[in-house]
């Protein structure tokens, strides 16, 4: 073989290394990278207030519909979205973004939760004529079941029920299992930060430990049983970490969350909003959104594999099934 044709092969491969190399670092970034080319998703963009629906597979199905500021979103069913506002919360048809029912007369709640029972069970802080974090279960009537108070606790987030009917709670740096007859089985601390870290939400794992997205922390953190702190994931700096928020756990067990960028319309171009990590911390698989549409993604919901004509709450493993 003569030395030009060496020099083309060598050539060729440092082409196709530098290809590949390229190709990896994009698939962090770029809209439709990764293995779902079809995924269908469910945003709550906080900065702009709407409600998202994204088809990757058919981009002419998405919708971007103004909604009231609040917190969370849950599948509820009759192919119906939850949304939490600061009222109550909304119900909105999954495919069309339509509302199709509204409770207004909460004002104060932080989040909205539908139960197990098929309650909705109402967030607020220093709220109906109690101090610290109350919980208000209402009824299909929309009648008060329960209130339910912690009151050494001065902040609030979101909850998730857990499968034994205690409750999930983030309260900033801490994140606590409070039963209904108010007693607290189960807490830890988030590891410090510089600043309010505003821990989101929290979801027990099958093997007992504790998932938090722990929001300007730009992290998930796990507990054990005993509260203690197991590990952290974040990262890679190029989909800038910021505020960890809303997540769902997949039915193949990764993680997917919502990296929130700031409060208002302008940041459609910062960072990489949703990403997909393994348990073991690695980044699979991330969607950047369109800064012409979307500024800051609070909440998100995979609707791949689930069924929109029923409710949906977490199982043992915190995955998302059938109620």
């Amino acid at each position: 073989m003569q030395t030009s044709d060496l020099l083309m092969i060598r050539q060729i491969t440092i082409n196709f290394f530098f290809a590949l190399c390229l190709s990896v670092l994009n698939g962090f970034a770029q809209p439709s990278s990764g293995v779902y080319p079809a995924r269908q998703m469910l945003l709550r963009d906080e900065g702009l207030s709407k409600l998202n629906y994204i088809d990757l597979a058919h981009p002419e199905r998405n919708y971007y519909v103004s909604v009231p500021a609040g917190r969370d979103l849950q599948l509820i069913g009759q192919g119906r979205v939850m949304l939490g506002t600061g009222k109550g919360y909304e119900e909105r048809d999954v495919k069309t973004g339509d509302k199709v029912a509204e409770l207004t007369t909460y004002d104060g709640t932080i989040a909205a939760r539908r139960l197990r029972n098929g309650h909705v069970m109402l967030v607020g802080l220093n709220w109906q004529g109690k101090k610290g974090i109350v919980l208000l279960e209402l009824d299909k009537n929309q009648t008060v079941q329960r209130t339910i108070n912690y009151p050494e606790f001065n902040y609030v987030r979101l909850i998730r029920e857990t499968v034994e009917g205690n409750f999930l709670i983030t309260s900033n740096d801490r994140v606590f299992e409070g039963k209904p007859d108010v007693s607290i089985v189960w807490q830890a601390q988030l590891t410090k930060q510089d600043k309010a870290q505003h821990a989101w939400q929290a979801q027990r794992l099958g093997n007992g430990q504790t998932l938090v997205s722990g929001g300007y922390s730009a992290n998930f953190q796990r507990f054990d049983r005993k509260g203690a702190f197991v590990d952290s994931v974040s990262g890679p700096s190029i989909v800038n970490p910021h505020f960890f928020a809303g997540f769902q756990i997949l039915k193949n067990g990764n993680w997917v969350v919502a990296n929130w960028q700031g409060h208002g319309p302008d940041h459609g171009g910062s960072g990489t909003q949703i990403l997909e990590y393994t348990p073991a911390g690695k980044l699979v698989w991330s969607w950047k959104q369109d800064a012409k549409q979307q500024s800051s993604i609070q909440g998100v919901l995979v609707l791949d594999g689930l069924d929109l004509n029923r409710p949906h709450v977490e199982d043992a493993q915190g995955k998302l099934v059938p109620n």
